[in-house]
């Protein structure tokens, strides 16, 4: 028996050494071994070029015409800027502050951030708020992706409190 097992291995290494490597094998399930490798939170299947998603928010692309074009669809009332100042103690106290002054926790380490209640800042039409908090500027990272478009309003209604009060 043990005869038989050394000219199997042989033979088997023999066998081995002789394949061609460069040519392609005989596959039971021809897809799963030539698939496409998909990296954690990818999508298989990449969108056609120039495409637009059916459920897509356009915003226009220069922070001139969004001031002009884009108003704020809610009223103004108590709930929504308690609504905007809960959201605002969330995302925006670190470097703005409490009162908008650029008194914030992390401003000292950061200079440079605006003054919101300052009269260039007041004069700003809401889509201008709207599109910088959606898309950044700077040191400040854009928040489209965390905040709601519903949730950025309520956000500029509080900040036209901070602007009234400074």
């Amino acid at each position: 028996m043990n005869v038989i097992l050394k000219i199997t291995f042989i033979a088997s290494a023999i066998l081995l050494a002789s394949c061609d490597k460069t040519q392609t094998k005989i596959q039971y399930m021809p897809d799963m071994a030539d698939a496409p490798t998909v990296k954690a939170q990818e999508s298989f299947l990449n969108p056609p070029e120039h495409s637009v998603a059916m459920n897509a928010i356009l915003y226009p692309e220069k922070i001139e015409e969004a001031e002009q074009l884009l108003r704020n669809p809610h009223p103004n009332s108590e709930e929504i800027v308690a609504k905007g100042k809960v959201l605002y103690d969330t995302f925006c106290i670190a470097c703005h502050g409490p009162t908008g002054k650029r008194d914030g926790s992390i401003s000292d380490k950061f200079p440079g951030m605006p003054d919101i209640t300052e009269k260039l800042y007041a004069d700003r039409q809401d889509g201008f708020f709207f599109y910088r908090i959606t898309f950044g500027m700077g040191r400040m990272p854009g928040y489209g992706h965390a905040i709601s478009p519903a949730e950025r309003w309520h956000i500029i209604h509080y900040l036209r409190t901070l602007q009234k009060a400074g």
